[in-house]
């Protein structure tokens, strides 16, 4: 008896945490969907290429804290314009590890 309660309580806790993600995942990608449309949106008032800038700015302003982009404006835009860039290979926790070896070797050097 013990163990078919075991199983039933891991059964209903994963189901509702499995359903809870996905529940994250749909609101996410709305989010995301909407925010592009609204950069979309932004372009249709631009003329010109430094204005199509201007509106891209402004939208990256406006809604990069949602976003959580772990790229400034000028990169995401140096990038779609011709640079390159690999979006699967960017570890944030390894990137922000070795920048913050780096920069502590820097005030260590400093310091002796």
């Amino acid at each position: 008896m013990p163990e078919e309660n075991h199983e039933q309580i891991k059964d209903t806790v994963l189901t509702h945490i499995q359903e809870l993600f996905e529940e994250l995942e749909e609101d996410m990608a709305m989010s995301h969907q909407e925010k592009y449309a609204l950069l979309e949106d932004a372009f249709e008032g631009a003329s010109d290429g430094g204005e199509l800038r201007v509106a891209f700015d402004r939208w990256y302003a406006d809604h990069a804290e949602d976003l959580r982009l772990d790229y400034e404006p000028d990169e995401l835009w140096d990038q779609a314009m011709g640079g390159e860039i690999n979006y699967d290979g960017y570890n944030a926790e390894k990137d922000d590890i070795e920048n913050f070896d780096e920069k502590r070797k820097n005030d260590v050097d400093v310091i002796v």
